[in-house]
């Protein structure tokens, strides 16, 4: 199975009901006849392993994952851990990573190509691919008669973990996790083991499996660095060290005969504490965040009751802390972990998270953290509940338009009302009633409504959506994506365009180029620190598409703009080919649910959604 058929299954995955090839090759950028021809190759390759799951085709209708009981968790696990075979690049550049950060050199072209069995040529192509990644975390690779990583030590090791953080754990626990453990011996290995468990023991809390492999790599990546002479000299101090810390810092001095440092403790220690435990209810209550990451919710507290005039729950408090001290400690070590729920935040969930960034985003204390992309994301997760509560999301008035019996006009408005907190079913009318209010010279229905929903589709020159008698959640859905730009008699205004983005390869010409094209468009005007730091924040990269959208201070008008990218940007450092942006100005807020879906469906309808992988372009989707 190769990287396109690793695609497809996962979008037929994601599909769950029929979708033609044409659809499904728009989707992964390529012919319906190939996507023909990879539905044989799929279920062959199911067979192989042993499904009775099968693609199947409906004449008419498309294709289909046909699953069988029980068998779609083994096939989500199977993409994880064959990741690394779909990707022809993947194991022999992470392990030139792990060989030069983690090795004992002097490396060059030529011990590298030694050490990981490759062609002199392919290491040199890499090592020039590797300078354009590293440049983006403020790292830097120096390739003259040696090669080595340079920059700060926590970057390093925050580089090094991020990178490994960023694809399945399956994978690389089987293909990439071997060659680091190499470098120690089994009783090394064991040793560390036993420390996470006495640290598990101290902390008064288990940690997940996904955790304890992260930290087993995190201590051997740390006790290598220490050996090859790159340990810690400084870290941030601001509390004293425990017993157990103080402790485990003599065993491994003992254990390794290496000096192990207070600045490699404290790191240590705010990782145990904040980066890689599992949470239950019983720690959370237990756990008393920082004075600072108190502080930092308390001004977003204040915020938030002053923008949308309802106090944040109690019971939030302390989550959120927790989160803020998390997102600190991995700011100071550099290390970017992922958040698999970013997309949903600030795609699905857009009207939302505009909504709370258009406040979190002015809180200094907030900005001054400057938290990285997915740690902001999952503020924001947390607090969309709270936005639901306050009311401040606006609630659609609809009228429910029916011409049967009392109990489907009852259930209709019941199952609106239940699947969805947005939508309020104002009146229930008949197809009659509805007519002649748009016959007469002046149509009021625009007072009472938004729109109408109805279960048969209506000839009249209102905004409607029509759903099916049972009101499913695929129903839901459907009305939440077909708002129509309306509100109160006039459409909401959302100008947008397609440009061609002039800018450079590096990450920072294609920033400093979406902010010119902004700035000379006349829709934003701020300094480009602030942009810069909005960017970073709130921007996210779905497939081959970088999206950003804010709403708040700075934004003159509200439009939607799809970027092209130059073709000589278009490389695998910036990873992206479009850029798809929407801003929108404070008067507009009031209209971010309507704004949001409208710009949703211009990048499904124009940008790049090809998330095929290319020899040369290989990792896409790598952290900032």
């Amino acid at each position: 199975m190769n990287s396109r058929q690793g695609a497809l299954l996962r979008a037929l995955l994601d599909a769950g009901d029929y979708k033609t090839s044409a659809d499904f090759g728009r989707e992964l950028g390529c012919s319906d006849r190939t996507v023909r021809s990879d539905v044989k190759a799929l279920n062959a390759f199911l067979e192989h392993e042993g499904f009775a799951t099968r693609v199947g085709r409906q004449r008419g209708a498309g294709l289909r994952l046909a699953l069988a009981v029980g068998e779609e968790n083994r096939l989500v696990r199977l993409l994880g851990e064959s990741e690394a075979e779909m990707h022809p690049r993947y194991e022999r550049l992470c392990q030139e990573m792990i060989a030069l950060t983690c090795c004992p050199g002097p490396h060059s072209a030529d011990s590298l190509a030694r050490r990981l069995f490759r062609n002199k040529q392919q290491i040199q192509a890499d090592l020039h691919w590797w300078e354009g990644v590293l440049a983006v975390s403020g790292l830097r690779l120096s390739a003259g008669r040696t090669v080595a990583v340079e920059g700060p030590e926590w970057t390093i090791r925050g580089f090094v973990m991020s990178m490994l953080f960023s694809f399945p754990a399956q994978a690389v626990r089987r293909r990439i996790i071997p060659s680091l453990l190499g470098t120690m011996d089994p009783y090394d290995r064991q040793f560390l083991e036993r420390c996470i468990d006495e640290m598990e023991r101290d902390l008064g809390f288990e940690f997940s499996s996904n955790a304890q492999w992260q930290f087993s790599v995190y201590l051997c990546i740390m006790v290598t660095r220490i050996k090859l002479g790159c340990g810690l000299r400084h870290w941030r101090d601001d509390r004293e060290p425990t017993r157990f810390f103080a402790y485990l810092r003599r065993r491994l001095e003992r254990h390794f005969s290496i000096a192990v440092s207070e600045a490699e403790m404290g790191l240590l220690r705010d990782m145990a504490n904040c980066c890689t435990w599992q949470w239950s209810l019983a720690a959370m209550e237990a756990y008393e965040p920082s004075e600072r990451a108190r502080a930092i919710v308390d001004d977003i507290a204040a915020a938030l009751e002053g923008a949308f005039g309802a106090p944040l729950p109690e019971d939030m408090g302390k989550p959120l802390a927790i989160l803020l001290e998390s997102g600190l400690a991995r700011r100071s070590c550099e290390l970017l972990a992922p958040n698999p729920n970013e997309s949903a935040v600030k795609y699905e969930a857009m009207d939302g998270a505009l909504l709370l960034s258009s406040v979190l985003c002015e809180v200094p204390s907030l900005v001054e953290a400057a938290l990285f992309s997915p740690d902001y994301a999952r503020l924001v997760l947390v607090l969309l509940d709270y936005l639901e509560a306050t009311g401040a999301m606006r609630c659609y008035r609809v009228g429910l338009v029916v011409n049967c019996g009392i109990d489907l006009a009852l259930w209709g408005a019941h199952r609106m009302e239940k699947l969805s907190s947005r939508l309020s079913v104002a009146d229930v009318l008949t197809e009659n009633e509805v007519l002649a209010a748009t016959a007469a010279p002046a149509c009021r229905l625009h007072d009472r409504f938004d729109f109408l929903v109805a279960f048969e589709p209506l000839d009249v020159d209102f905004p409607s959506v029509t759903i099916s008698p049972a009101v499913s959640r695929s129903d839901i859905d459907h009305i939440i994506a077909s708002v129509p730009l309306w509100h109160r008699g006039r459409e909401v205004r959302a100008p947008w365009e397609r440009q061609v983005l002039r800018c450079q390869s590096a990450p920072d010409s294609l920033l400093r180029g979406l902010y010119r094209a902004l700035s000379d468009d006349g829709l934003i005007a701020m300094d480009f620190d602030r942009f810069s730091w909005l960017f970073w924040t709130l921007s996210l990269v779905r497939d081959r598409t970088l999206v950003f959208a804010w709403c708040g201070s700075g934004v003159v008008s509200t439009a939607i703009r799809i970027y092209q990218l130059e073709e000589e940007a278009r490389n695998e450092a910036v990873g992206c080919t479009m850029a798809a942006v929407l801003v929108v100005a404070e008067v507009d807020r009031g209209d971010l649910m309507p704004l949001t879906q409208r710009f949703k469906r211009l990048v499904e309808d124009y940008a790049d959604t090809s998330d095929l992988v290319s020899d040369d372009g290989f990792f896409v989707g790598f952290p900032e």
